[in-house]
């Protein structure tokens, strides 16, 4: 007989199973179905079984998933124009409310852009102006009508371009005050509060005072992270039986939801992105945490719970060791998802079963014919 390998069991034991071989003469062969095993073999190579238990209605005992932040729920707060910064009034992770000023911006081309918006403004009037005592000529017969058209085109146009002004300045982030002052040419100002679009938490800063910013340069970015996304890793088997609305939560948290996509390939491990929407009450789950997922309520067959030592691999498949009259017999099995203890399973099984969880090396070893 070949000698046992050295990286299936430890060195004391192989002594004991090596013996026990030698004793008992395995009767065994490659390809038997059932291993042979006398109740003196059990004992001297330890196998011992449990009973095999029904996994009722979950798909997971801990598929492994990525929180990420749905992309509804995050905004950037960018630089509106080129300028320094000269405040900052929060850092990341902080809480912040909707309008909520986060920093102050310093700029040259603002106030070139408000001179412009008072020029606009003097233009527009005086083209008005003009459209005016036009019409008061017109109806005289004093001018042909097409100065008095001449005159409205002028005065459509100018206004255009007060409207232009306006819009600059308020995507920019001066308020209608502001806009009105200075279209007046009462007030310039050299700078402007940036303020928050939504009410979330600051995710990243990229604004530090006295740092020139370009125009479109990133300040902050600020998420709403109630609900978040689970981006889950399952196996392309298990993946099959999941539906979109099937309910989802994370242990150990109060996160909660529901399947909203399951993906259409698979990845070089064999596994399917399935996505989920669940609540963060708590706010227990942070952006781009590890964490294990539960998927419930699966559609399919009956599934088993079975211990991860229990399972071996062998010809690519995974398979347990069912008790028999006389020994035992591997049965093939598919592996839905597993946690560092536990397995769930989907088999022909009965579930009146005992499979081995001890011994299981040796089992395999004698039905390799090793």
């Amino acid at each position: 007989m070949p000698p046992f390998r050295q990286d299936i069991l430890p060195l004391p034991f192989l002594a004991v199973a090596l013996a026990v071989a030698m004793t008992f003469a395995w009767p065994v062969q490659a390809g038997d179905k059932l291993i042979s095993l006398t109740p003196a073999q059990r004992a001297a190579l330890r196998v011992s079984t449990t009973p095999l238990v029904a996994h009722a209605g979950a798909v997971t005992v801990g598929l492994p998933a990525r929180v990420t932040i749905p992309p509804t729920q995050e905004r950037l707060v960018a630089a509106p124009m080129a300028g320094i910064v000269s405040e900052v009034r929060v850092a990341a992770g902080d809480t912040v409310k909707t309008g909520q000023t986060l920093a102050v911006l310093r700029g040259e081309s603002l106030i070139g852009a408000q001179k412009d918006i008072a020029q606009a403004a003097v233009q527009a009037r005086l083209a008005q102006e003009s459209v005016h005592r036009d019409e008061a000529l017109f109806k005289e017969g004093i001018i042909p009508e097409s100065r008095l058209q001449n005159s409205r085109a002028n005065q459509a146009q100018a206004a255009a371009v007060l409207n232009e002004r306006r819009a600059w300045l308020r995507l920019i982030g001066l308020d209608q005050g502001a806009i009105k002052a200075a279209e007046r040419g009462e007030r310039l100002t050299d700078s402007i509060a940036l303020a928050s679009p939504i009410s979330g938490v600051v995710l990243e800063q990229g604004a530090v005072i006295g740092a020139r910013m370009d125009t479109a340069g990133m300040l902050f970015k600020v998420g709403r992270l109630d609900p978040l996304w689970l981006e889950i890793q399952a196996p392309a088997e298990m993946a099959a039986r999941v539906k979109t609305g099937q309910q989802v939560s994370v242990p150990g948290t109060d996160a909660t939801g529901q399947v909203i996509s399951v993906g259409r390939s698979v990845s070089e491990a064999q596994t399917v992105p399935i996505r989920a929407r669940v609540s963060n009450r708590g706010n227990l789950l942070r952006l781009n945490q590890s964490v294990s997922a539960r998927i419930e309520g699966v559609a399919g067959d009956k599934q088993w719970r079975v211990p991860v030592k229990a399972i071996v691999r062998q010809a690519g498949q995974n398979w347990v060791f069912v008790e028999r009259p006389g020994g035992f017999e591997p049965e093939q099995i598919k592996v839905l998802s597993q946690s560092a203890q536990w397995a769930a399973i989907d088999g022909r099984f009965s579930g009146e079963e005992q499979i081995a969880i001890e011994g299981v090396a040796a089992l395999k070893a004698a039905w390799q014919g090793e």
